[in-house]
């Protein structure tokens, strides 16, 4: 997932000199990706790519965290900065809040209620850093929670306190067909199975972890404020966000594993940050149901492990350094290394192979001096389907070929009746599993509809074939589309294609479904079909072929034949035909009528005129002009005959 934090608020927490740019360039060595920095107004902004292992670092106080163990690795000094104290003190008549829950599928929640909250309008600075983050300012009681959980790192809700009945939460799962509307006023039906707040008397009062519902979210006459935090199933989340298709950044955070032990220090910032900005004050108890405790991990290695699986030798003294920057405790008793993974990696680090990339990165991959592999040169394995995909590729693109990416889920109407159904899809236009890559070759021309000069597009792709109750078949296509092309250039291109590819096919026109009447051709090789090529009923040329057959007859090498020892006699001859002739199948059948006729080819057109060149030739003499004449009339009577076609005299 990517985020996007701006300097200052970094700055915040990371007590460093370290410019921007030295930030960006030393955490991209050793650690997240900083895809991008840019100069936002008076502000840098840092977009961060945080790979699904590292929910850790999906927050500004994680990238510190990072920040603080890598940047001294580059000779500048960096310290991760205390967060603001906050006072705790146990409130006098606390107002209550009961929450039940099963520990099967909910780890904790954390719950705080503020009264007489005089300010609602976030201050300009909070409302730039969320907005600089990607996220929209709405007013300033749910501008909190999203700012601290981009701080922090915990997603958090906030509640109107009097709309929860009896102050009582239930937590549990949904029934099948239960709805819900959602604070941007959605209805959603739930599948069955996901976890639900709701209040005594049965109603849904929130989709915990991934988005609040209209009836307990804030307004400007709310009166009594609940900050509450819940930590559960991760898998249960995934699950509903991707179902209903509702990818809120909570949603895209909670599902990774957020460590529990977060919740206090969220539920305190967030509390700071309310008393500040809200200006309320804090009317409860903090209400902790810790029901899933996750306690630090151990892992064991010893010394001559780490050094044979780095390359190079640290100090034991160096490789505790690191170790304790990303905060895992350790000690050393002689050779052996004994390791305390904090709670908020133990979803990430678990065996001794993990703390070897710990120490790596953190050293510096550049730092680890290349040696070239010994032993000897493995055999070139590259002559399979992968590697001619590739050799498919690089074809195409020779004869003017541009490749495209499209989904393979797409809508009803964009396949065919016997397509598969997403049981949880996104949306409309992702429902079902593609049969074909038609349309959805056509839909990428149609958005170069302006284009008037003839271009060609392609793509390598999966079709799924449905088989009865069983997974779908996965058929390699390859399919193109050809705009702005002549019939015969772009039937030419075809031919070229798979000369290239050392495919001797014929084509034979046969009548099927999406094609124009007497528009296709059937690719054949021993009477087998092995792709389609023809104009479609829109008007597009199109063409397809199964992978699988192109790379069975496909031939590495061409076949080798001896130069002849005589030369050939080469003449043209112009033929006029009636109108709906197949010129294709007149040549086929020229090239059957004499053992004399190695080479017949269609050199030119003009109206209803189409001009053959013709080679003839003897292996063990050279052809006299009676000879040749002799099969000349035969060609020209057999087409007579057999087309209707009239030799144009000059």
């Amino acid at each position: 997932m990517e985020i996007k934090i701006s300097h200052s608020w970094l700055m915040e927490h990371l007590d460093t000199k370290a410019t921007p740019r030295q930030i960006a360039n030393c955490l991209s060595l050793c650690g997240p990706s900083i895809d991008k920095l840019e100069k936002i107004n008076s502000d840098w902004v840092y977009s961060i790519e945080v790979t699904t292992n590292r929910v850790d670092m999906a927050n500004v106080r994680g990238i510190a965290q990072e920040a603080t163990a890598i940047l001294p690795r580059f000779g500048i000094k960096a310290r991760l900065k205390p967060l603001k104290p906050y006072n705790t003190k146990t409130i006098t008549k606390s107002l209550p809040l009961k929450v039940k829950a099963d520990p099967s599928y909910l780890y904790r929640t954390i719950g705080v209620v503020f009264d007489n909250a005089t300010n609602w309008e976030s201050p300009k600075w909070l409302r730039e850093r969320l907005e600089l983050s990607g996220i929209r300012s709405l007013n300033a009681p749910v501008d909190i929670t999203n700012y601290t959980m981009m701080e922090i790192g915990h997603p958090m809700h906030v509640f109107d306190y009097d709309k929860i009945k009896n102050a009582n939460i239930i937590i549990t799962l949904s029934k099948k067909g239960e709805k819900i509307i959602s604070l941007d006023d959605k209805e959603y039906t739930l599948p069955g199975g996901d976890i639900i707040f709701k209040s005594v008397d049965g109603e849904i009062i929130d989709l915990p972890g991934i988005i609040g519902t209209k009836n307990s979210v804030v307004s400007k006459s709310t009166k009594r404020f609940l900050i509450f935090i819940d930590n559960q199933d991760p898998l249960k989340i995934r699950k509903t966000s991707i179902g209903l298709g509702i990818r809120t950044v909570a949603a895209t955070i909670n599902e990774k594993g957020v460590d529990p032990n977060l919740g206090m220090s969220a539920i305190y910032r967030g509390s700071y940050l309310f008393e500040e900005v809200c200006k309320a004050k804090r009317v409860s108890d903090f209400h902790d149901n810790y029901l899933v405790k996750r306690s630090p991990t151990r892992v064991k290695l010893t010394k001559g492990f780490i050094d044979n699986h780095l390359g190079v030798t640290l100090t034991k003294s160096e490789i505790s350094t690191i170790l304790k920057s990303l905060n895992f405790e350790n000690s050393w008793a002689s050779d052996s290394l004994n390791i305390v993974i904090p709670t908020a990696r133990t979803l990430d680090v678990s065996i001794p192979e993990d703390i070897i990339e710990e120490i790596a990165r953190i050293y510096g991959y550049h730092k680890i001096p290349s040696e070239l592999m010994k032993g000897a040169i493995p055999a070139d394995q590259r002559d399979n389907i992968f590697d001619f995909e590739n050799k498919l590729k690089l074809t195409l693109s020779s004869l003017g070929g541009n490749e495209v990416y499209t989904l393979s889920l797409v809508s009803k109407v964009d396949t065919g009746k016997a397509s598969l159904k997403l049981k949880n899809p996104i949306g409309s236009d992702t429902e079902y599993l593609r049969t074909s890559l038609m349309r959805s070759l056509i839909k990428a021309t149609e958005s170069n509809s302006g284009e008037e000069l003839p271009y060609h597009l392609y793509e390598i792709a999966n079709i799924y074939k449905p088989i009865s109750n069983k997974l779908p078949e996965e058929i390699v296509m390859l399919a193109g589309i050809l705009p702005n092309y002549y019939f015969r250039n772009a039937k030419g291109v075809i031919e070229t294609f798979l000369d290239k590819l050392n495919i001797k096919a014929s084509f034979a026109g046969i009548d099927i479904n999406g094609f124009l009447p007497s528009r296709h051709l059937s690719i054949k090789i021993d009477g087998k079909v092995i792709g389609d090529f023809g104009i479609l009923e829109n008007g597009y040329i199109y063409y397809q072929f199964p992978v699988n057959l192109l790379y069975k007859y496909y031939t590495k090498y061409p076949h080798f034949k001896p130069i002849p020892k005589y030369p050939s006699q080469v003449e043209d001859i112009t033929f006029s035909f009636p109108e709906k002739t197949r010129v294709g199948d007149v040549i086929d059948n020229i090239k059957t009528l004499d053992k004399h006729i190695v080479k017949v080819e269609l050199v030119d057109t003009y109206k209803e005129y189409y001009t053959i060149r013709i080679w003839y030739q003897d292996p063990n003499k050279t052809l006299i002009n009676s000879e040749v004449e002799k099969i000349r009339k035969e060609i020209i009577a057999k087409v007579k005959t057999k087309y209707g076609g009239i030799q144009k005299i000059k």
